[in-house]
């Protein structure tokens, strides 16, 4: 187990080595715009240097009889070139740092614009699997609250950190080249503040990152919420998830009290030192004027404002390296989302799946999921335009059969064939483009109606989007909605039925027109009046086509063209209802307890 020290300089390896790295290749694009920020800042450093030597001269100037020269002006005029020379400065300064902080947002905002495009395509090829794992909340939290931290390092951070290091190494040369015995008076407490931030940093790390899970955590029970209103408020537990929500929250806060009192340490500190290295340069230095007059008054007073100046970046840097701690666990969190690998990809040298006939093959097949076996040994051959039912306890491997023939997971064993062609041998579009799935639970997108029926197939005509709403009966439905086909239905449809998201679904489906369809329990959750509706949409969705029929209701199993019985993993019986329920076996056993009472209300 790694001790406190190798942990932190694990994390801070990692952060130098791999991190950083990546981050900068991610900015190289942006170089031009990376050029000129440098540039502008090496004007801002000269320009912010040249400011307390034009303001020591003009002291000397004032404060002297003799007849002090600058640029080869002497006299009163010598010191109307040092004032304009001062305002160039200033102005200087401020056109230089305006354009620095402008650039730094442009690559800042290009980057985010970058990271958010780059994760989202990530995100459609991912695995199922690590979404569920992770939850949509600590998805999002990585896509939106870790890259706009990323945008913060650039923006503000590290041109920031940049700057304040031009600044130093400029402010220390300048020092030295001028007066080092002043300069090593003004640097005495250099140690001292160098041995805090270490101190500082080594604590620092661990608490940013600590703040970044938190939040994460706290945006993944709050998508959790949201997504479950329903549930709470069914059950009256807003009480109980407010106490949830709360302890998670407190989770937040306690980690950002805790970095918040690390930052607050550190700012005072540095400033203590200031104060205590002015107080020592003036009395040193003021003893020196008086007893050797080596240098003069201007002077000192120039070397005090290079004091201030030399520990003004330190401050802020220290106020920076807030940012650039959430900045490393951000991108941390980000590139650990992008190095995670789909669990189903296109191998090199797959080829175009040509349009199928439909015939689709399980040739010995066995698949689990994180090495637990789920399916074992699966061998069954599916004609073109068969409707094959599969029927089963729960768990017994129905929704896998079908995810296995969509390649939302590769097999263990064995092979999937459709017409013949291996599925792991042709791309991911050409199969999926080719299969229509009908989920259980409907579907649809923050759009219109049109839209969502045309999802599949976005040229579609008009006509062809009235035409299968009206094949699979939702087509006066719709016309009754506010603006018909060009209605808002909000996020997954709210403003619909169940039974009418699902006709659109299924209408989505038929206008894609795949050759063969997967319905997962299509009908699990509508009433029996909206069911004969659906029924007679699947019907049409069917007719023609090959399909897998994950059944739950009896209409659809009698109207099969054969019914696979699984149980445990395995195919134990195949057949037609009615000889299925001829023998003593699984089907006729899952029929009397799962389809009696439904054969009994429907003759009610």
């Amino acid at each position: 187990m790694l001790q406190h020290g190798e942990l932190v300089g694990t994390i801070e390896q990692r952060f130098d080595r791999r991190v950083l790295r990546r981050l900068v290749r991610r900015v190289l694009p942006h170089r031009t715009a990376l050029i000129a920020t440098g540039l502008l800042m090496l004007l801002s450093a000269l320009a912010d240097l040249a400011i307390p030597y034009l303001f020591g001269r003009a002291i000397d100037m004032v404060g002297s009889e003799t007849d002090h020269s600058i640029f080869g002006v002497s006299g009163q005029r010598a010191l109307d070139v040092v004032a304009l020379a001062l305002l160039i400065a200033v102005g200087l300064r401020f056109g230089a740092t305006a354009g620095q902080l402008y650039l730094a947002q442009v690559v800042g905002q290009r980057l985010v614009f970058d990271l958010r495009s780059r994760l989202f395509t990530h995100l459609q090829r991912i695995g199922l699997r690590y979404l569920d794992r992770r939850g949509v909340g600590s998805v999002m939290s990585r896509v939106q609250n870790d890259v706009s931290v990323i945008n913060e390092l650039f923006s503000d951070g590290l041109v920031g950190v940049l700057s304040d290091l031009l600044t130093l190494v400029g402010i220390v040369t300048v020092m030295v080249l001028t007066n080092w015995r002043l300069a090593a008076v003004s640097f005495a407490a250099v140690p001292i503040v160098v041995g805090g931030m270490v101190w500082w940093r080594r604590h620092a790390v661990e608490a940013y990152r600590a703040t970044r899970l938190a939040i994460a955590r706290l945006n993944g029970h709050l998508a959790e919420s949201i997504n479950g209103i329903r549930v709470i408020q069914t059950f009256a537990q807003e009480e109980r998830q407010l106490q949830r929500f709360e302890q998670v929250n407190r989770g937040y806060l306690d980690a950002s009290l805790r970095a918040a009192r690390l930052s607050s340490l550190l700012f005072p500190s540095v400033q203590a030192v200031e104060a205590v290295t002015t107080s020592l340069l003036i009395g040193v230095g003021g003893w020196l004027l008086l007893g050797t007059q080596a240098f003069t008054v201007g002077e000192l007073v120039t070397f005090a404002a290079y004091v201030s100046r030399f520990y003004e970046p330190i401050r802020t840097l220290s106020m920076r390296y807030d940012t650039l701690q959430a900045a490393t666990t951000a991108a941390e969190r980000i590139f650990e989302l992008e190095d995670v690998r789909p669990e189903v990809e296109d191998r090199p040298g797959t080829i175009e799946l040509p349009p199928v006939r439909g015939e689709v093959v399980y040739d010995h097949v066995t698949f689990g999921y994180d090495q637990v076996p789920v399916l074992h040994d699966i061998t069954v051959r599916i004609e073109p335009g068969e409707t094959v039912a599969l029927v089963g306890e729960t768990g017994a491997g129905k929704s896998t059969m079908a995810a296995l023939l969509a390649r939302y997971y590769d097999v263990w064993a064995g092979a999937i064939r459709v017409d013949g062609y291996d599925l792991r041998d042709v791309t991911l579009r050409s199969l999926r483009s080719q299969l229509g799935v009908v989920p259980q639970d409907p579907f649809l997108f923050a759009s219109t109606v049109r839209d969502n029926i045309a999802y599949g197939r976005p040229e579609a005509e008009e006509h062809d989007i009235v035409e299968v709403a009206r094949a699979v009966g939702i087509h006066e439905a719709i016309m009754q909605l506010p603006r018909g086909y060009d209605t808002p239905v909000h996020e997954r449809g709210v403003r619909l039925s169940v039974g009418q998201r699902q006709l659109i679904t299924i209408a989505r489906v038929l206008l894609a027109d795949p050759r063969i369809v997967i319905l997962d329990e299509a009908t699990a959750h509508i009433d029996t009046e909206t069911e004969q509706l659906v029924q007679r949409a699947i019907k049409r969705l069917l007719s023609g086509r090959t399909a897998i029929v994950i059944a739950h209701r009896l209409s659809t199993v009698r109207d099969a063209t054969r019914i696979l019985v699984l149980h445990q993993g395995r195919i134990v019986e195949a057949g037609r209802h009615d000889e299925l329920l001829a023998r003593e076996g699984h089907y006729r056993r899952l029929y009397r307890l799962q389809f009696q009472a439904a054969d009994k209300l429907a003759a009610d």
